[in-house]
């Protein structure tokens, strides 16, 4: 996967919807299993903010993005990868559950995993 690739994949308006459903049903379930009371939440933009800039994902942006683009560029990125069946529901879970008090670092580990799925293919 060229910069250029990913670049498109990073801005695309679509996934990022998708990766954002995505997400918070991923992140709800996480929660859930690791509290076992059912929960439904919604991941704050600048934890993924964060999570992307903290992945390397800032830098493949155009300069002048908000934060609200740097973090619809983590859902558009896990929105591919999931569509192109390079990673399961239960492996973005199992990031998720990773007990820490910066949740923006199991977004960060969950990116990793992503592109390193990604150089794969």
């Amino acid at each position: 996967m060229n910069d250029e690739d990913l670049g498109k994949i990073l801005t695309d308006a679509g996934l990022a919807q998708f990766g954002d459903s995505l997400l918070n049903f991923a992140y709800s379930m996480a929660l859930t299993e690791m509290t076992g009371r059912p929960r439904g939440t919604k991941v704050q933009d600048k934890i993924l903010a964060d999570a992307a800039a903290r992945a390397g994902l800032r830098k493949r942006l155009p300069r002048r993005v908000g934060r609200g683009d740097v973090a619809n560029s983590l859902e558009a990125l896990l929105g591919h990868v999931w569509l192109q069946k390079m990673i399961t529901l239960e492996e973005i879970v199992s990031c998720l559950k990773t007990e820490n008090l910066d949740p923006s670092k199991n977004f960060s580990t969950l990116v990793d995993l992503a592109l390193s799925k990604l150089r794969q293919s």
